[in-house]
């Protein structure tokens, strides 16, 4: 994601950032329990329990539970114990209240024998939950649900679970940034920015990059408005004023990237745009408006080809972006980033469409393991911005403005991109300084070994959730060198390198 103020060093860059876990995952193994038989939970007084309702034959309440999926950063967060294959949000939204009423279901295949499942969810209120189809005791407590199934659940076994719920969605502070995300409200739109902790806030979910998963994303709303998600168009339905939009995303996604872009809007296709990149685009604009209307817009068919041609294949079914008010930022929602629609009349709008752009490869299909490793998001999709300058403007205009970054960021007293504080984690250096560390790789390896680094990187980790040490294991495969320390200089210790000879 991007915060834009100036482009050049200073640039306040803000947050943003990435399908179902695979087993043959190269990320360090996670818990592998939400809460199996046998197994004893640190419990945590409950905020708020909901319960059966009477007359039910229900489980009884289950204790809330304390677990995450490993993540230091985040270590509330994500749910180990089973691996969820799909998520469909029905959701019904009435914009003049802001109430929203929602059942989302969730298909998963549990990954060691559960006695109760643990999914991330606050805010909303939960009326009723039930698995496999036969209602399930369940407790709220502290942003998470914990669910008691009428009889446990072995090891290798589907499940689906459906969770009914409502109230009126809110944006919610981060620990990791100084601005709300989550489900925003502006005049009449209604959309949401998650990164990098608060889908849970408006659909329950196993709320971390590791577990990865496609969904269907059914909106219904008072005709006149438009619906968007992420992913392609499949239905429209009309009935008594309302209208359900129906969307389908094909590809695993991590929950922080799952989108609603709710109000006045226009679903704009741009035929000639997709003609040259290869996919379908659409764009959601503001109802009124046309894709001349945002000069720069038009390109983005020409800047998929060219990171294609960089980076390998585009990753997904389509792309676009949305202009929404009020954001201040953009995020790279998978298939459909949001854009505030002020920086689409910024003089920096190619370089945010070319970094959110990248984001679909870097961040959304090859996605993290751990948020301490944001720079593998950020740097990369940071340096595509060189790199588009680098096609525009040539080689030594990208020198000389990478080298004035450095420069700039010289004892400028940030941590190093690789270790960032979880209270900062979008803080300048993790773009900029990381967007530098594939530089240095660059000239290091040479551009034949880097690109080809590259787009192993993206293919071998296409769907999945990688580390800092994945992407290094893959750039000494392919270079054929030693490369940790150069990867200790620029990720780890607090001053910033000088740049290495270029490779001749």
């Amino acid at each position: 994601m991007r915060r834009c103020a100036t482009l050049l060093v200073g640039l306040a860059i803000g947050a943003t950032a990435c399908s179902g876990v695979t087993a043959d995952t190269a990320t360090p193994a996670a818990p592998t329990t939400t809460s199996p038989s046998n197994t004893t939970s640190t419990s945590r007084a409950p905020s708020s329990t909901v319960g059966p309702s009477a007359g039910l034959d229900r489980p009884p309440n289950p204790p809330a539970q304390t677990l995450g999926i490993g993540d230091d950063y985040f270590p509330q967060l994500g749910n180990p114990g089973y691996d969820v294959q799909h998520y469909t949000l029905d959701l019904v939204f009435e914009p003049e209240t802001n109430q929203l009423g929602a059942v989302t279901t969730i298909a998963a295949t549990a990954t060691t024998g559960l006695d109760t499942i643990n999914l991330d969810f606050a805010s909303l209120t939960v009326s009723a939950v039930s698995v496999d189809g036969s209602p399930a005791g369940f407790t709220a407590a502290d942003e998470e649900l914990t669910i008691a199934p009428a009889a446990p659940i072995a090891a290798g076994e589907d499940f689906v679970v459906d969770v009914e719920y409502s109230g009126s969605p809110q944006a919610t502070r981060s620990g990791a940034m100084p601005f709300g995300i989550g489900w925003q409200t502006a005049g009449s739109q209604n959309y949401v920015v998650a990164e990098p902790d608060a889908a849970h806030t408006w659909f329950p979910a196993n709320d971390h990059p590791l577990d990865k998963a496609t969904y269907t994303f059914r909106i219904n709303v008072p005709d006149g408005l438009i619906a968007a998600a992420n992913g392609t168009l499949v239905d429209r339905l009309t009935d008594l004023g309302r209208t359900t939009w129906v969307w389908e995303l094909e590809s695993p996604m991590a929950p922080y990237l799952a989108t609603v872009v709710i109000g006045d809007f226009e679903i704009v296709e741009d035929s000639a745009a997709a003609a040259v990149a290869g996919v379908p685009i659409r764009h959601v604009l503001p109802a009124g408006t046309t894709l001349e209307d945002w000069p720069g817009l038009e390109r983005q068919g020409e800047m998929i080809a060219v990171l294609a041609d960089l980076f390998g294949p585009y990753p997904f079914e389509n792309y676009g972006i949305a202009l929404v008010d009020g954001f201040g930022a953009a995020l790279e929602n998978q298939t459909l980033s949001v854009f505030d629609r002020n920086i689409a009349t910024s003089f920096f709008f190619e370089a945010v469409l070319i970094h959110e752009l990248a984001h679909q490869w870097f961040g959304d299909s090859v996605s993290l393991g751990r948020w301490s490793d944001i720079w593998l998001n950020e740097g990369f999709a940071s340096y595509a911005e060189w790199l588009w300058i680098e096609r525009e403007d040539g080689r030594d205009v990208m020198e000389q403005e990478i080298a004035a970054e450095r420069d700039e960021y010289d004892g400028a007293g940030l941590t190093a991109p690789g270790v960032p504080p979880a209270f900062d984690l979008f803080n300048a250096s993790v773009y900029r300084v990381g967007a530098m560390t594939l530089h240095a790789l660059r000239l290091t390896v040479g551009d034949a070994a880097f690109f080809e680094i590259v787009q192993t990187y993206a293919a071998t980790y296409a769907d999945r959730s990688v580390t800092t040490e994945d992407f290094i294991t893959v750039a000494e495969s392919v270079a054929g060198i030693e490369l940790d320390d150069l990867f200790e200089a620029w990720l780890i210790d607090a001053k910033v390198p000088e740049f290495p000879q270029a490779r001749g």
